[in-house]
């Protein structure tokens, strides 16, 4: 049953209207705030309908998390490429936590393995998409040289560690009172600039 207030959707893409109230709903009030009930009266459908179309939340929130890692992709695909790796890397880094504060409910899903099926094979591909420019600038830093999923590893950790205490609001503690947009915008690169990448 259509509800009042939510505008109709086509006949056809009621799965793409699921993803998108989904999406909404995590955005507006995080991962906690989600229900598929929810999602079903943003859509303007039945409580059932999101079941018979994801066969459960898992299904639908793996849509999500997959909207999550094409538009990290974006995001870290339109950092200019230069001659200068380390450059690149730091721009990539201020991308990826810029990526974190702007879709925080993505962000934090596309890392729930109790939330999001893992073993979908469109997951791995999505992820490894995400991730491959980055990838790439990071064999370059290190002239091809080395294990390169293991030096991968350390510096998208670096990277991730980074969004996660921005989010979570860590940098008020270290920064005078920096607010997260604060500190992306204004510590983070400074401090990117003197003491980043290591272990490259």
């Amino acid at each position: 049953m259509q509800s009042s207030d939510e505008p109709p959707y086509h006949h056809g893409n009621l799965r793409a209207a699921l993803i998108a109230a989904a999406d909404a709903i995590i955005a507006e009030k995080g991962i906690e705030g989600f229900s598929l009930r929810e999602a079903a009266r943003r859509a303007g459908v039945s409580p059932g309908a999101p079941a018979h179309h994801f066969g459960t939340a898992v299904g639908l929130l793996t849509e999500v998390a997959l909207l999550g890692y094409a538009s990290l992709g974006a995001a870290l695909n339109a950092v200019p490429i230069t001659d200068d790796p380390a450059t690149d890397l730091r721009a990539q880094a201020l991308a990826y936590v810029g990526f974190a504060l702007a879709h925080a409910g993505r962000f934090r899903l596309m890392f729930r393995p109790d939330l999001v099926n893992r073993d979908d094979p469109r997951y791995g591909a999505a992820a490894t998409a995400a991730l491959a420019g980055f990838a790439g600038t990071v064999a370059r830093s290190s002239g091809g040289q080395g294990d390169g999923m293991a030096q991968v590893f350390v510096v998208w950790s670096s990277i991730h560690g980074m969004a996660n205490l921005a989010l979570d609001g860590k940098a008020q503690y270290l920064f005078d009172g920096a607010t997260p947009q604060q500190f992306a915008a204004q510590i983070l690169p400074d401090l990117l600039a003197k003491s980043w990448p290591f272990g490259c």
